[in-house]
């Protein structure tokens, strides 16, 4: 049975516990007494956005911004929703006119850095990510996303840079871990990069693309067993994961079980093509 809510301060709680739904009860009996408190309409926006229900966090934010128009926050949530409804056109809109009201908001620059790295832009999403940690180089998911458009430029040991520094500001961010293991691992270094594997796999064991990468590293160490035990692990959690299958199909073929190997590829939503694998 939920419990009743007396409070915003309690939505809050109720919040950071990722119980969202509740969140939103508290935040609605606030805005039945006060309808015209954009903080709580704020509120309710991120919870119901967390919920996956955009729609309806777009609508919670845009009351917002009909109370106060220059509402930066409920300006920068609103382009983070279009941007998960993937209207990225709209989104960047948003954080181009945050920048323009105050262009030391940080997380406008992050954000736009985000839709261009998604966009594959690599080199136009680090110029954002530089702009936003010149105003707060504390901010760990910055340099992990910095980290990650290197990667992608197969700029790797710039990339590694990044990625330990978010690791220096936080030690269990279990993604800057993989995607360091995963450049140390595309640096030829499988041991040091099954190390980082490992380590995000005590903080979070249900890490899919931590198993897959842990296999990957183990598969090129010719560690054949233990890579299939670890994309095993990676499909559980995440049968689409086409890399996982292509592992697991490599490394069964590395041990001659070419029939297992070939139902492997066989969930490859393309043809195998050992040459590009």
């Amino acid at each position: 049975m939920a419990r009743t809510c007396n409070s915003v301060e309690e939505g809050d709680d109720f919040y950071r516990c990722r119980k969202f739904d509740e969140a939103i009860r508290c935040y609605d009996l606030s805005l039945e007494s006060n309808s015209e408190d954009k903080e709580v309409w704020n509120k309710k926006g991120l919870a119901q956005c967390r919920l996956g229900q955009h729609a309806e966090a777009l609508s919670s934010f845009e009351r917002a911004l009909e109370i106060d128009p220059e509402f930066i926050d409920a300006w920068n949530n609103k382009g983070v929703v279009l941007f998960k409804m993937k209207r990225y056109g709209e989104a960047l809109g948003y954080f181009d006119a945050i920048l323009g009201m105050d262009p030391g908001y940080a997380r406008a620059w992050y954000n736009k850095g985000v839709i261009f790295g998604t966009q594959g832009n690599y080199v136009e999403a680090i110029e954002h990510y530089d702009r936003a940690l010149e105003i707060n180089s504390d901010r760990p998911k910055v340099w992990n996303n910095r980290g990650a458009a290197l990667a992608a430029l197969r700029r790797y040991e710039e990339a590694l840079e990044c990625f330990e520094r978010a690791l220096d500001l936080d030690e269990d961010d279990a993604e800057a871990l993989v995607n360091k293991g995963s450049s140390l691992g595309k640096l030829g270094r499988y041991d040091e990069a099954t190390t980082h594997f490992k380590r995000a796999l005590e903080i979070n064991p249900e890490n899919a693309e931590a198993w897959y990468n842990k296999g990957e590293a183990e598969r090129r160490q010719d560690r054949y067993q233990e890579a299939l035990e670890s994309f095993a692990r990676a499909i559980g959690l995440d049968p689409t994961n086409v890399r996982a299958w292509s592992g697991k199909g490599l490394a069964l073929m590395a041990l001659g079980r070419e029939k297992e190997a070939e139902e492997a590829f066989a969930m490859l939503d393309a043809p195998y093509d050992p040459e590009k694998a």
